[in-house]
């Protein structure tokens, strides 16, 4: 939570002060109460924060206070190894030892192997949705101690607060407390086991690739991609889950489609082709936008470059692998248009004399402003 910068929930007890309250002293509390069974869990803090690439649409962020967050980290360490063993290789979010890179990679290769047909799946508002009665049955699968069980039905169950009233779900998962990730692999883990085999080998015809809510169904044939959505909806129904039927689609690659923020594609003909989404890109100039306006003129350059760098670092690092190239040129030089506007209202001058003054050497070279050009990588199946 402290590398985290974790927010306070809504006992609006901060990670300062439990610095100054003592961070041995405040964990020792927590287990002495979890050992007498005088823990108590609180409501959960609801904030909304903006959708990437959305204006004005938001997406609901449960934050629980943190001592109920060290209590599920504690909790999560001790279960997740007992789920750990029945999850499928066609998973890869939120479970160690997995990334998004693989699960591209996994969609990359299976391309090149010949399925083309795609079913691009969109779950509505899966962690809001998700049905604690058939959650807390699959929990009890492979956890038997009824104290572990309590606390988790607690954490379900717990209202969420937002401004100023307590509403008590009766579904759903709260994004933002730390188990929730465990738990809603694990209601998706009974999707998964229709389609694949522990050993990683498809079941049929079908491959499926999962990614947290974020899925694809790749087949040879449109037949066979059509029957498997189907089934898939079927699924769903089971699961008491809602299909964005707006969103989801049978496709092919040819045409085209997007998960994990990027867009895969291959021409008639021709090779694989990915690279980051227009929504993915937007993004990343918005956040540019806003943390270079956040500083006064009278900052230095310096210390503007040092807020952006990590920005620029983290988002490059994630969609470095495929086609980017194109996108980054595009990122760079809008960078460096903000950076030489910022410093065209500093130092009152024209555009042209902004632009020469503080040119891409400058910038790039003398500045160490961060650059994506030139950093791709190759990833695993891409050709």
């Amino acid at each position: 939570m402290k590398r985290n910068g974790g927010a306070a929930g809504v006992d609006k007890v901060s990670i300062e002060e439990v610095k100054k309250y003592g961070e041995e002293r405040f964990v020792q509390e927590v287990a002495e109460a979890l050992r007498t069974e005088r823990y108590r869990v609180s409501h959960v803090r609801r904030v909304h924060i903006p959708k990437p690439g959305q204006p004005g649409r938001t997406r609901p962020l449960g934050i629980p206070t943190l001592k109920d967050r060290v209590v599920q980290m504690a909790v999560k360490l001790v279960v997740e190894p007992l789920f750990e063993t029945a999850f499928l290789p066609c998973s890869f979010g939120f479970r160690p030892k997995k990334t998004p890179r693989m699960a591209l990679a996994r969609v990359a290769r299976s391309i090149n192997e010949g399925y083309a047909h795609v079913v691009d799946v969109d779950l509505q508002s899966y962690f809001d949705t998700i049905d604690h009665n058939l959650l807390m049955e699959l929990v009890e699968r492979r956890v038997g101690d009824k104290r572990v069980l309590r606390l988790i039905r607690a954490w379900l169950k717990a209202g969420v607060m937002e401004e100023g009233k307590v509403r008590q779900p009766v579904r759903g998962s709260p994004q933002g407390g730390v188990i929730s990730p465990l738990l809603s692999n694990l209601f998706l883990h009974e999707v998964d086991r229709q389609w694949c085999r522990p050993e990683g080998i498809s079941i049929g015809l079908v491959r499926l690739v999962r990614y947290a809510d974020d899925m694809v169904l790749l087949a040879k044939t449109e037949a066979e991609a059509r029957q498997a959505w189907q089934r898939l909806q079927e699924q769903f129904t089971a699961l008491r889950l809602t299909v964005n039927q707006e969103k989801s689609q049978v496709t092919t690659v040819t045409n085209g489609f997007a998960f994990l923020g990027f867009e895969f594609r291959r021409p008639t003909g021709r090779w694989l082709y990915m690279w980051p989404r227009a929504k993915a890109v937007n993004h990343i100039r918005e956040r540019v936008r806003q943390v270079t306006r956040s500083f006064h003129v009278s900052a230095r350059l310096d210390e503007v470059i040092r807020q952006l760098n990590p920005v620029l670092n983290g988002w490059c690092t994630y969609f470095r692998a495929g086609n980017s190239n194109r996108a980054f040129h595009k990122i760079d030089w809008a960078v460096r248009s903000e950076i030489q506007l910022w410093l065209r209202r500093k130092h009152r001058c024209t555009w042209p004399r902004a632009k020469g003054k503080w040119n891409y050497r400058y910038l790039h070279e003398r500045c160490r402003l961060y650059r994506m050009v030139g950093k791709v990588s190759h990833l695993e199946g891409l050709r």
